[in-house]
């Protein structure tokens, strides 16, 4: 007979990747970065939180990669919600796609992303939306909106 913890260890180690694992999400690098995004409840006003954008490094490529991950056991994860990341490096300006500026809008499941921009000598805005929702539309109840980060 199998217990009760070692079901839920198990089930744990298959549903959540590691918080490193930058494959993953689609990214290659090391971890220089997580941040919480805070979700408001509309009744209540009360911050909770049901994602975190991780921000990866690859020294050797000199690229940034990013995800806007779900968070395993919170409400709606495996479920489909609205869900946005914009990365932008410090030449963005200049609008090279994929170089400068990348994005992905959608609804997702686990994670948005991965978006990338080439991050050498540079620093990093990212935008984060969620909402916490499954029904139609792309209300957004969580925000994050980070600047001068992944400076190298």
């Amino acid at each position: 007979m199998v217990s009760v913890a070692a079901v839920a260890a198990m089930s744990l180690s298959v549903v959540a990747p590691t918080a490193a694992d930058a494959a993953a999400y689609g990214c290659r690098g090391t971890l220089v970065g997580s941040w919480k995004v805070p979700m408001k409840d509309a009744l209540s006003g009360k911050t909770y939180y049901r994602s975190d954008v991780k921000l990866y490094y690859n020294a050797r490529t000199g690229w940034n990669c990013a995800a806007l991950v779900k968070r395993p056991g919170e409400p709606r994860y495996g479920e489909k919600t609205p869900m946005s990341l914009e990365i932008f490096n410090s030449r963005w300006a200049e609008d090279r796609p994929k170089n400068n500026h990348d994005e992905d809008h959608g609804r997702f499941k686990y994670y948005a992303g991965p978006v990338k921009v080439y991050g050498k000598n540079q620093c990093l805005s990212i935008h984060a939306r969620h909402g916490d929702h499954t029904g139609p539309g792309t209300g957004y109840n969580g925000r994050l909106d980070l600047g001068r980060v992944g400076c190298r």
